[in-house]
Parts: C-alpha cells; structure tokens; sequence
C-alpha cells in the first residue's frame, strides 16, 4: 500500500518539476537543437528545401482536383438540388441557434452553485476543450470551495464577463 502512495507521490514531483521548469526545459532543449544545428556537417537545407518543395506541388495538385470536383458538381446541380441544400442548411443552422439558446438559458448550466453540494464556487483557468466549447456558446471552469466535494466543471458565461448569478431553488 506504501508503495502504491510513493510511487504517486515521485509521479506527482516530477509532474509538478515538468511545469514549474517547463520554460527552461524547453529553452534548454532548443539550445541543443541550435548547437546541433551549427555543428552538424549534413544538407538539412537542401532536404527541407525538396520536401518543402514536394509538399507544396502535392497541395497545389490537390487544390486543382477539388477545384475540378467542385465544378463538376456545380456544372450537374440542379435548381430542387440547390433548393433542397439550401433548406438542409438553413435547417442545421436553425438546430445549432436552438440548441446554443437553450444551452444559454439553461439554469443547471448557469447557476453559481456547486451541483454537487450546493456550496459557492471560484472561477478557476479554463482548459483547451473549455476554450472549444467557447466557439459555440461561452463558458468559464468553475471549482467548489467545499473542500470535502471539490467538484470542478463549467458553466454558461450569460454576461459579458462571466456568468450571472442565477437565484437557485433552495
């Protein structure tokens, strides 16, 4: 059992050495890489050079095929196909709106209360797939001051800078 908490407990420090050195670490591994680089007796240049050059050729062919593609398609559209991806369009842009309205006025989504507990929560830093999510309908990470629940998650931002409090049922 001892073992189990050591080995978390050594996982943790060199987890929390890798963010408190990150800057150095990486400053450190691009020195090495600058060194390598200057010391190195190799044709890096003229290879990225051909590969850049390779890759741009692919991408340039590529973008002539769906140009030709997306011709074709438009040369055999018809006006009730036209029509008919026009009204799928605006039908999937209408669900989207719906769903981003109900998800703003969801109570469950903005109250300023724990979920769990019903205790106070503290804004605390966003993660990448919050910041996602943010394309679609604002949100902020929120974490419960119950030290016994300490539950995190998000929740709809309705105002301009954060959520509004939201008078929960008690």
């Amino acid at each position: 059992m001892s073992g189990h908490h050591n080995h978390h407990r050594r996982r943790s420090r060199f987890a929390s050495f890798l963010r408190a050195y990150s800057v150095e670490i990486i400053a450190a591994i691009v020195v090495v890489l600058g060194i390598f680089l200057v010391v190195e007796r190799m044709a890096i240049r003229s290879t990225l050079l051909y590969w850049a050059t390779i890759a741009a050729q692919n991408a340039f062919q590529a973008l002539g095929h769906v140009d030709n593609a997306a011709a074709d398609f438009v040369a055999r559209l018809t006006l009730s196909d036209a029509l008919g991806l026009v009204l799928i369009l605006v039908a999937v842009l209408a669900i989207v709106l719906r769903l981003r309205w109900r998800l703003i006025r969801a109570e469950s989504l903005t109250t300023l209360r724990c979920p769990r507990c019903g205790g106070s929560i503290h804004r605390v830093h966003r993660r990448t797939r919050d910041r996602l999510v943010g394309w679609f309908v604002l949100v902020r990470r929120y974490r419960c001051s119950n030290k016994e629940c300490r539950w995190c998650g998000i929740r709809v931002a309705t105002g301009e800078h954060g959520p509004e409090p939201t008078v929960s049922a008690e």
